[in-house]
């Protein structure tokens, strides 16, 4: 998109992960993105700012995704097709069915994909993402195609053999045959052997890295790739704990 066709998006979520990561995939995609962690936050930016598209979750504090929607079209009425709802439960957070079954299937139910994310935004913004897909398509052979879930657990990850773990290192998503790491200190270089233990999930396996990169001067991320799959048990607790599904991030990074 062309600086001046740039739309712009507010993205409300309470999960502050979610936020980031679809923040980051719509800005690379060629969005102006704004974000908000609660419904009154939202509505205030929707009172200081125009916006092409609202997306929002549900079950977010202050007002709800209902409740912001219809605060917003008492006040502008031409927002009423610029929102995209998110949701986990239909049945539960759809009370107003017949509201939402006007949307015209514009609601996503998470765990979601990002493509069916992105196709969704391009159709309701009107912009043209083809080239942006066209892009990253020669990535695919080399990412995780499977389902990725958000779950920020502090892990403890070692270094071809070493005793001590790498200091401060989180999980941000896991899937079932890797995960992505993010943790303090230089990028770990590629290829690399590790052994990962998330005690949370009862679970340890060696994985390698296969993509590095640094996010600041002080954090990096990378990709692993496990040996042992993820059990179906520590995949439950996941989806028991509600943990919103991280799509696969379209950028350089691969694994």
């Amino acid at each position: 998109m062309d600086e001046q066709e740039r739309k712009k998006i507010l993205f409300v979520d309470d999960d502050e992960k979610l936020r980031s990561f679809c923040s980051e995939v719509l800005t690379g995609a060629g969005y102006n993105v704004e974000v908000a962690s609660s419904g009154t936050e939202a509505y205030g930016k929707l009172r200081e700012s125009k916006f092409d598209l609202v997306i929002t979750g549900m079950r977010i504090p202050g007002l709800d995704g209902m409740g912001l929607y219809l605060s917003t079209l008492k006040v502008y009425s031409h927002m009423k097709e610029r929102f995209l709802f998110m949701t986990e439960d239909t049945c539960a957070d759809f009370e107003s069915q017949e509201v939402i079954t006007r949307q015209n299937e514009r609601y996503l139910i998470k765990p979601f994909d990002i493509k069916e994310l992105l196709k969704k935004v391009e159709s309701l913004t009107g912009a043209n993402l083809s080239a942006f897909f066209a892009k990253y398509r020669d990535l695919n052979e080399n990412r995780r195609e499977e389902r990725r879930f958000c779950w920020a657990e502090d892990c403890k990850v070692f270094e071809d053999g070493s005793l001590s773990p790498r200091p401060f290192t989180q999980t941000t998503d896991v899937s079932r045959h890797g995960m992505r790491l993010r943790y303090m200190g230089s990028p770990i270089r590629t290829a690399s052997t590790m052994e990962v233990v998330l005690k949370h999930l009862d679970f340890r396996s060696t994985g390698r890295i296969v993509w590095s990169r640094e996010i600041s001067g002080m954090e990096a991320a990378s990709g692993l790739s496990l040996l042992d799959p993820v059990p179906a048990a520590a995949l439950s607790i996941i989806l028991r704990g509600r943990k919103s599904f991280i799509p696969p991030l379209v950028s350089r990074e691969t694994e």
